[in-house]
């Protein structure tokens, strides 16, 4: 799935942004997954998406859910469903 166009996203709505609202440089995120910083400029450019473990470590380490994360990253998650409590 390839990211929806990124110029009608709002600025406050974009990877970049969150990555900076959570304390980090775009640097400092790449070294903490232990990526390069081209990596991390790859995604916030929309020019490639994370594998699924390394989209979880980062709404991790960004501290937001993973459906937060990806409509940052120009996902379309609207027919993905909100958490729920699990009860067993």
């Amino acid at each position: 799935m390839k990211p929806t166009n990124k110029s009608t996203k709002k600025d406050t709505d974009t990877l970049k942004s969150l990555i900076e609202s959570s304390g980090y440089t775009q640097k400092s995120f790449a070294k903490s997954l232990g990526l390069s910083l081209s990596t991390v400029t790859y995604y916030i450019s929309g020019e490639k998406l994370p594998r699924v473990d390394r989209f979880f470590d980062m709404a991790i380490k960004l501290n937001v859910s993973p459906k937060t994360l990806g409509k940052c990253m120009g996902l379309d998650v609207s027919k993905v469903p909100d958490d729920v409590p699990f009860d067993k």
